[in-house]
């Protein structure tokens, strides 16, 4: 990279399936020869942006995201069985008998394990998307966050094993059983970062793109009980810190996903289009905050395209 280029940071932040969509962002950026020089993720977006780092291409774990949606490791996890509740797909009476009676033994299972889902769930996923290598040994620098529960702080990891990395970034609280690492104690690093622009931009990041998957704060809220209020107060607070970061960032791309329940695979096939539209609509934005080089020679190319393209 020379003086006068910036270098690109890709924040990709948490969203459980949601994060299926920085496929299709990275899909667009590597079509329009949009240069990353590092990627930092949160959740959702370190496996993603961890398999890309890894020298995945896109093709690779869109693949490796299908084989994982047919194997018999997601048909028997419980992930898929989560899913189902908020799948808004039309269910027949057995089907909803049956949601009951395991939700209620996820209930019941929260009241006495750190975790709602099994950790060996979440593991199974990493492995099908991740290699089996340190992190200093990816394509392209990489960074995963977290969050260790015991001292409240945001925890960066650029080396050590990848896998054990996006396990720990990744450890939904109460969903998933935290991560003991050395002193530490980790959970997803959604807590403290759902989009780590301040991470990217710390790892060296001139310009950050950050991708946005997680839900927008509802403004039509059903507020009627002492349980709602709650909830609804700590989604502000969350927002407002996400919001907050998100100013750090030179882009910010939001695809767009509604109300799509972390867990929900029903619509799997869909997400990658859907990040790959949103990045198209961002592309002015994105090339406007690269480095001049990066521009005349996005230039050059398309002028070198169209010299060969047939009259």
């Amino acid at each position: 990279m020379s003086w006068y280029e910036k270098k690109v940071g890709l924040a990709l932040g948490g969203g459980g399936v949601r994060g299926l969509a920085h496929i299709g962002v990275i899909k667009v950026l590597e079509q329009e020869n949009i240069g990353i020089d590092l990627i930092v993720g949160t959740s959702a977006g370190a496996l993603i942006g961890g398999a890309y780092a890894a020298g995945l291409s896109v093709r690779e774990i869109t693949k490796r995201v299908d084989d994982y949606l047919k194997s018999p490791e997601f048909e028997d996890s419980s992930i898929r069985a989560i899913g189902e509740s908020f799948s808004k797909a039309q269910k027949t009476f057995l089907q909803r008998a049956q949601i009951f009676v395991r939700n209620q033994y996820y209930l019941a299972r929260a009241l006495c394990r750190p975790s709602i889902l099994p950790s060996e769930d979440f593991q199974s996923l990493i492995n099908y998307l991740l290699p089996d290598m340190d992190i200093r040994d990816t394509r392209i620098p990489f960074s995963a966050v977290s969050t260790d529960l015991l001292t409240g702080k945001q925890i960066v990891f650029s080396e050590g094993p990848i896998r054990q990395a996006v396990l720990a970034s990744s450890s939904v609280p109460g969903a998933a059983e935290p991560v003991r690492v050395g002193q530490w104690l980790l959970a997803d690093g959604g807590v403290t970062s759902l989009v780590p622009v301040h991470a990217a931009r710390k790892a060296g990041a001139q310009v950050v793109i950050a991708v946005m998957v997680d839900r927008e704060l509802p403004a039509d809220a059903d507020i009627e009980t002492a349980k709602d209020v709650l909830y609804r107060a700590g989604e502000i607070t969350a927002n407002a810190l996400q919001e907050a970061e998100l100013r750090g960032a030179e882009v910010v791309i939001r695809p767009d996903l509604g109300s799509m329940h972390w867990s929900d695979f029903s619509r799997a096939a869909e997400l990658v289009k859907i990040g790959e539209d949103a990045a198209r609509e961002a592309l002015d934005h994105v090339h406007g905050s690269l480095g001049l080089s990066r521009r005349v020679a996005r230039f050059a190319r398309r002028m070198f395209v169209e010299f060969k393209s047939p009259r």
